[in-house]
């Protein structure tokens, strides 16, 4: 199982209000549409992202490389380019695919 992490870097409190529409109604959806991605979590960063910046993150549980790459070239490419298309500059985007390592870290009992 791995974890795809996007985190949204969104420019000015007056762009908030329509991210998170569009995240609701739009992007939300349209990630987890086809099963490939799944468990979505919608955050906001409580760190620090730099002044008058507000982060947010996404995210969804994936069985695999594969499907992922799968996701990416049936629904990812196209849903970044719309997203980029409609907020342009004033919201930056990144993902970061993660394995989950606990048990490496856990203590027994």
């Amino acid at each position: 199982m791995l974890i795809y992490n996007t985190t949204f870097h969104v420019d000015g409190e007056q762009h908030v209000a329509a991210f998170l529409t569009y995240m609701r109604d739009v992007y939300v959806p349209a990630t987890i549409r086809n099963n490939y991605l799944r468990n979505p979590r919608f955050v906001r960063l409580l760190t620090d992202v730099g002044e008058g910046l507000f982060g947010y993150a996404l995210m969804c549980e994936v069985e695999d490389v594969q499907t992922l790459k799968k996701w990416k070239l049936e629904t990812g490419h196209t849903l970044e380019s719309n997203f980029h298309q409609r907020f342009g500059e004033k919201i930056l985007m990144f993902s970061t695919s993660m394995k989950d390592v606990t048990e490496k870290v856990t203590p027994t009992p």
